[in-house]
């Protein structure tokens, strides 16, 4: 049975001092509301303040629903998280770039695509099946065994070549998903907070032997054969592409 508590009001509270609503009050727990607020709060002292949090995402609201097999559904003024899903600071983060990006008309994936020399095109995406060394799922999508999730570019359900080095792609990776992680990444890289251990370990399980379980995701898969297409210089964040580009973007919301 869910408790809502007065400690759960002032939490909900002072959320609207970040233009967030929540949605079913009653239907979350303490626990889900702290982790969702003090995510908020990061990501808000990442962008330089609440002034300008509030100011690029406008109101948003965050409400717990029945998104189906996802994890979450964000548009440019709502965002609904799995009523079953396990809620963390990282996808807290993911969904709130969805907004930022949504917000904009979906012209900042678009930008981060052409920046890192991405495109997306299903027909050439087509061509690579069954070529092995091009091809790593299965003809009909990818498949839960190593060296078959649709990691390598291209392959994925959307024909998503991205460019330079991602922390990470699948099935699913498309370039609103590239933005996302990325935005998720550039909050946790070099830094001592909730989101490092996971943004750090994207990056370190390439250096893992293939069939290895990493650590972060309990997946095992090719790790040591797919640090090409992942694994940055000397292992650091900062020399990507994908950093830069979002570290330009934090600038700009910054006056920088």
């Amino acid at each position: 049975m869910l408790v809502y508590t007065s400690s759960m009001k002032q939490i909900i509270t002072s959320l609207r001092d970040f233009q967030i609503k929540i949605a079913g009050e009653k239907n979350w727990l303490a626990d889900d509301l702290e982790l969702l607020h003090s995510s908020i709060a990061l990501f808000a002292d990442v962008m330089g303040g609440r002034e300008n949090f509030t100011r690029l995402l406008g109101e948003v609201l965050i409400e717990r629903a029945d998104v189906g097999s996802k994890l979450a559904l964000a548009y440019k003024d709502r965002i609904q998280l799995s009523a079953t899903g396990r809620l963390s600071a990282w996808s807290v983060i993911h969904e709130l770039a969805h907004v930022w990006d949504a917000k904009n008309g979906w012209k900042l994936s678009l930008k981060l695509e052409e920046f890192t020399g991405g495109l997306t095109d299903l027909k050439l995406s087509e061509t690579k099946k069954g070529i092995p060394e091009e091809w790593d799922a299965g003809l009909k999508g990818a498949e839960s065994k190593p060296g078959f999730y649709g990691r390598k570019p291209g392959v994925n359900a959307y024909g998503y070549f991205y460019g330079d080095k991602p922390s990470g792609s699948n099935w699913n990776f498309n370039r609103k998903e590239d933005f996302a992680e990325s935005v998720a990444m550039y909050c946790g890289w070099g830094r001592n907070n909730p989101l490092s251990r996971t943004a750090h370990g994207r990056i370190e399980r390439y250096l893992l032997p293939n069939r290895t379980k990493d650590p972060i995701y309990g997946i095992a898969d090719n790790w040591s054969d797919y640090a090409r297409y992942f694994y940055p210089e000397g292992g650091d964040y900062t020399k990507t592409k994908r950093w830069e580009f979002v570290e330009s973007a934090i600038q700009r919301v910054n006056g920088g």
